[in-house]
């Protein structure tokens, strides 16, 4: 919109320019004034026209209308008007602005107190109004609204309806609807789409860091941890003091074995917000399954679990510890707990498919096998396959254990094969000819 800045009239030169004459009524006299307006201070009306000034700003940031005309050949001209009491009534404070190409310059301003005048104003092309803006963004929002409803009941082709809707009424502020509509899309299994609307949220909007967070998790999901350590950098630049941001780059940091760094952007996470459970569960996380010590995982589970105990992946790993360290009794409590709770999530069924096969409770592994397989997400379905194999080959069933492994290793490949040939309970797998033609295919996929 335009301004009054003497730096910005300096593009100007006035002697090839000539300013029209403007279009606006004559500014009121001082009992006019007061007259339309009682509450005006006495000042304003003693110095007249120049007091008004600061009006103008305020009107050029804040109109309620704005309205367009040819400006002959100088350019065109544009009245902003703000209404002082009722939309769309006199009194009124407009500002006339001639545009030349990319600068504005103010050609005038005034008060204006009758019908005929605002008629004259009101007559021209209407480019801009806040009520009908007011609308449209009313409409958007609430249309985001529904969208995030239904994503998170899970609905996601309705969620993807709604969002797009949104979009195509949001004009330049929609850069928070292409991240809605990112995460929608990440959820639905389309990440392509996903990094493509987070991209689009960032060039619409670069000073925002969850479309970077978003797309930075969506390569570290990828094990592509340059780029996602490129978009999780540019997220904590953007707001160093945002937990989840500083956490989950900390926690790249730490699979990048950068533990220094990692412990770092913890400790800053902590300062920022001590009651935060997530730099706890990193930690322990960390601890557990890349550091193998069980005992300081505990204690950062539990630091995390006193902050926030009901965070069921914690929980999962929590037991996972205390059957390393031995604490069956612990890891049977836990279990018990999680499996009266609340809706268990991909991530704990992995976990308690792992510990029912180490428990030797092989039917409730199978039963957690095929609740994980009936989500539209099961949490690595690699090795859910490869437990699932366990199962049924120490159970005396080789051909439904060949035929699960053939489905872990299609959805693993060589890291699946590399378990299952030093693996004890498959050794009486290993002889039989279709282990062996698993094998040979994942070497011929390698070499390709």
């Amino acid at each position: 919109m335009a301004t009054r800045d003497q730096e910005e009239m300096s593009f100007f030169d006035e002697r090839v320019l000539t300013f029209p004459e403007t279009s606006l009524p004559g500014f009121p006299d001082g009992k006019s004034i007061q007259r339309a307006l009682p509450g005006t201070l006495a000042e304003c009306v003693e110095f007249g026209k120049i007091n008004f000034l600061p009006w103008i700003d305020f009107t050029l940031e804040h109109p309620d209308e704005i309205w367009e005309t040819e400006g002959g050949p100088e350019g065109r001209l544009y009245y902003y008007l703000n209404f002082v009491e009722k939309e769309g009534h006199p009194p009124a404070f407009a500002v006339e602005v001639i545009s030349y190409e990319d600068v504005a310059h103010v050609n005038d301003f005034s008060l204006i107190f009758t019908q005929e005048q605002m008629r004259r104003v009101r007559s021209l092309d209407l480019v801009f109004c806040s009520a009908v803006e007011w609308q449209r963004e009313q409409l958007v929002r609430s249309l985001n609204e529904k969208a995030l409803l239904k994503y998170e009941e899970n609905r996601l082709e309705e969620a993807r309806e709604l969002i797009d809707t949104a979009i195509r009424h949001g004009g330049s502020n929609s850069a928070y609807l292409y991240n809605n509509r990112g995460l929608i899309s990440w959820k639905m299994g389309n990440t392509d789409q996903a990094k493509e609307d987070f991209l689009e949220s960032i060039d619409m909007e670069q000073g925002n860091g969850d479309p970077y967070f978003n797309i930075g998790l969506i390569y570290f999901d990828e094990s592509d941890y340059d780029r996602a350590l490129h978009y999780l950098q540019r997220a904590v630049e953007t707001n160093p003091f945002d937990g989840q941001f500083l956490t989950e780059l900390g926690h790249l940091y730490l699979e990048l074995e950068r533990e220094d760094e990692a412990l770092r952007l913890f400790t800053q996470a902590l300062d920022n917000d001590p009651g935060d459970p997530q730099v706890d569960f990193h930690l322990g996380y960390y601890f557990l399954y890349k550091k193998g010590k069980p005992r300081h995982a505990v204690k950062y589970y539990h630091q995390g679990l006193k902050k926030d105990p009901e965070d069921q992946f914690a929980w999962a790993d929590l037991a996972v510890a205390h059957w390393v360290l031995g604490h069956k009794r612990k890891t049977l409590s836990i279990q018990r707990a999680l499996q009266t709770g609340q809706r268990l999530m991909p991530y704990t069924i992995s976990r308690l498919v792992y510990l029912s096969v180490e428990m030797e409770d092989y039917e409730n592994a199978l039963k957690y096998y095929h609740q994980a397989l009936s989500q539209s997400e099961p949490f690595e379905p690699e090795w859910l396959h490869y437990n699932a194999a366990l199962v049924y080959a120490k159970t005396g069933r080789p051909k439904q254990a060949l035929d699960i492994l053939d489905l872990a290793v299609k959805a693993g490949g060589e890291p699946v094969i590399k378990r299952a040939l030093s693996d004890k309970a498959l050794r009486e797998l290993k002889g039989l000819p279709d282990f062996k033609r698993l094998v040979r295919l994942t070497t011929r996929r390698r070499n390709r």
